[in-house]
């Protein structure tokens, strides 16, 4: 049987799987599998627990459990409630300005713990209320904490960046470098744009008649320490060359339940609920790995990435053109797959076509990063979009859809800046 066929073959095992609800990494396993019986027989599967003992029995993947543990304890605490207050009262004189302290709080947690739907569910618990209180438009109030928890994805530590940079073998603390003015760039765009979009209508976001006085911003200052310290011990001791990302994921999951220990919030049944959702996220996500691996060692095997990037050369397309398609596979996948999915599926089999078309591995990964982000608030499968209902049932979804899918265009702004001007990710690599 030839590859073509396997390959086919493959796609369709994995795609009626997920349409009868197989959960993905049994999907893509089962697929994955399959072609290697269809290619080598019986024998060939003899060397799967020798591809997942190489691929899981990886240094660098201690990480993704502690960022997980960093982030439910930032998430379980009253760190996220009292960060949003911060930025609320210094930014409620704009207008939209809960709003905009939405995306503000959320780029400073995401920094903190690197999970998107923590960042989403955390905020949001408190900001979501308070914009309806002041008459928010729901759609705007749901829409704008859905965009701003992802966030988290592009900030470093990001679990999206750990992931690819192990799937695409690229050194996970360049990636986090790569990532800092985009991430800074992202948030001023999505403030922007809501600073605009409420001068515009401003019916969306009424100003309320309470003013914050001098005294009580100042005062507010002081919920910034737990931040501040969360993101030293983990970006600073990464940055200044103290630790690599591994270690820091340790000092920062160590830090948080210190942080939290000080401010006396920690308890037995607390405890508990964060390891028992820190097992069971962490678990998800490696079983999702070690499927990938076995697809991406099947794809090596029917030379795949090969043959499309002769493909692609046969079609004599610019460098551009392959960007631009390889950016609107991921954008079209994203809307039925998690991220997680997303990149350890996708990678093996773009960034071969997109280093061969002459980008930049470490920028490619950022603007893949991005593109996820646009999947955590895309229908059908917008993670994002299923928390906030779930912490704002007052709100319907297609509200909270109304109020995000205009951040999609954000983020292609974004996506198209990075284009344009590639060093304002590789400037701090380089």
């Amino acid at each position: 049987m030839d590859s073509t066929t396997i390959f086919t073959l493959i796609l369709l095992t994995f795609g009626g799987l997920v349409v009868v609800g197989a959960p993905i990494f049994a999907a893509l396993g089962v697929a994955s599998i399959l072609g290697m019986f269809l290619q080598g027989g019986i024998n060939a599967l003899n060397v799967i627990p020798s591809i997942l003992h190489r691929g899981l029995a990886s240094y660098s993947l201690i990480c993704i459990p502690l960022f997980i543990l960093m982030g439910e304890v930032m998430a379980r605490t009253s760190i996220g409630g009292k960060l949003y207050n911060l930025f609320y009262v210094w930014l409620n004189r704009l207008p939209g300005g809960l709003a905009i302290a939405s995306v503000g709080s959320s780029a400073v947690f995401g920094a903190m713990s690197g999970v998107s739907v923590a960042g989403a569910a955390t905020i949001g618990r408190f900001a979501i209320p308070e914009m309806l209180k002041r008459n928010y438009d729901p759609g705007l109030a749901g829409g704008s904490v859905a965009a701003a928890g992802s966030l988290a994805l592009l900030i470093p530590p990001s679990i999206g960046f750990v992931l690819y940079g192990e799937m695409a073998e690229q050194s996970i603390g360049k990636l986090f470098t790569a990532a800092i003015f985009p991430g800074l760039l992202l948030t001023g765009l999505m403030m922007g744009y809501l600073y605009v979009l409420i001068k515009a209508k401003p019916h969306m976001a009424p100003r309320g008649a309470s003013r914050v006085s001098a005294a009580e911003r100042w005062a507010a200052l002081k919920y910034i320490w737990p931040a501040c310290l969360m993101i030293l011990a983990v970006l600073g001791t990464i940055y200044f060359g103290i630790a690599t990302p591994t270690e820091a994921s340790g000092i920062g999951a160590l830090g948080a339940f210190l942080i939290a220990a000080f401010m006396r919030e920690l308890s037995v049944k607390l405890v508990v609920g964060i390891l028992r959702s820190t097992i069971v996220t962490s678990g998800m996500i490696l079983l999702i790995l070690a499927a990938a691996l076995l697809f991406g060692y099947i794809m090596t095997r029917l030379m795949i990435p090969q043959k499309v990037i002769g493909l692609v050369a046969e079609l004599n397309q610019p460098g551009w053109m392959v960007f631009a398609i390889s950016l609107l596979f991921l954008i079209v996948i994203g809307m039925f797959l998690d991220i997680v999915s997303v990149i350890l599926i996708t990678t093996p089999i773009l960034l071969p076509i997109i280093v061969a078309a002459g980008y930049d591995p470490i920028w490619f990964g950022v603007i893949m990063i991005i593109a996820c982000e646009m999947a955590v608030i895309t229908p059908p499968v917008g993670l994002n979009l299923y928390v906030i209902k779930g912490i704002a049932p007052q709100i319907t979804l297609g509200e909270i859809i109304r109020g995000a899918v205009p951040f999609v265009l954000v983020q292609m702004l974004c996506i198209i800046i990075l284009t344009v001007f590639p060093s304002i990710a590789l400037w701090l690599v380089r």
